[in-house]
């Protein structure tokens, strides 16, 4: 029975991984920031009778504390975990930024600091694992560049810039990630599950029309959620070769690409360490 930790475990892709695990017979953790959501997977866990090896804790990942709250909390209870995917997610549109009590932009707290911090801070309980594994879903294989002078898009804020932005920013975790000496045998995978009929990808948009083209184009070239999750059950179970990784689907993604740079990676390290310092 392996230890296995999901963010974003509530919904989407994030449950569905879960329950393949849980139906395993595997030892599952999910963090999500909506009660209602945990108690259903709860349910779902004593109704396969698997209620002794399934856990929720409630989190909102956009804030640095609750990482450091839900790493000490998983720490006093688990020696090891064999499994860390990265999965939490806002998909939703904003018109303007939203900065949390800890001054930093939402979704850069949530789909960047939160992966930074839970990647690092469960390196020596992975280490216990004989194949420890770190699949971070983002969307690895797109090519951009890092907004250095404004990382957190505090002016000219853009809410479908941030989160692609965010994307490139886990590209250069990865990177650095797998650079560290620490780290030792724990393999990091980045995936781009590309378009996926998830609640959340369907109602990125407030706008009736929007919303409508949006489902018809998802309806056309999405996959639903069990489909889409087939391709990283599969590198869970089966870990690359390579120390870094990094998927678009089943498509192996070129790691000459820019996005990749190590310069670039080393030099977000150190603004992400004076970051947090800073909280």
């Amino acid at each position: 029975m392996e230890k296995i930790l999901i963010t974003g475990g509530t919904d989407g892709m994030g449950k569905a991984i879960a329950m393949y695990f849980l139906k395993k017979g595997d030892y599952v953790i999910i963090v999500g920031s909506s009660s209602h959501k945990g108690e259903n997977f709860l349910n779902e866990a004593r109704q396969l009778g698997a209620s002794e090896r399934a856990v929720f804790i409630q989190a909102d990942l956009s804030l640095v504390k609750e990482n450091e709250r839900i790493v000490n909390e998983i720490r006093e209870k688990h020696s090891s975990l064999d499994k860390l995917i990265l999965a939490a997610a806002y998909q939703k549109q904003r018109d303007s930024i939203l900065i949390t009590k800890e001054g930093i932009e939402f979704v850069f707290g949530l789909m960047y600091l939160s992966r930074y911090i839970l990647s690092y801070s469960f390196i020596d309980l992975l280490k216990k694992s004989k194949h420890p594994i770190i699949v971070n879903i983002a969307a690895p294989g797109m090519k951009g560049e890092v907004n250095w002078s404004d990382i957190q898009f505090r002016k000219n804020y853009d809410s479908n810039k941030v989160k692609f932005h965010s994307s490139r920013l886990n590209d250069l975790l990865g990177v650095q990630f797998s650079k560290s000496e620490a780290s030792g045998n724990i393999k990091y995978v980045l995936f781009n599950p590309w378009a996926v009929r998830t609640a959340g990808a369907l109602e990125v948009y407030n706008s009736p029309i929007k919303s409508f083209f949006t489902k018809l184009v998802y309806r056309i070239i999405g996959k639903d959620v069990q489909e889409a999750i087939v391709p990283i059950i599969s590198l869970l179970e089966n870990p690359p070769n390579a120390k870094l990784s990094a998927y678009k689907q089943s498509k192996e993604v070129n790691m000459d690409m820019e996005t990749f740079d190590k310069n670039n990676a080393r030099k977000l390290d150190e603004i992400t360490v004076n970051i947090l310092k800073n909280i």
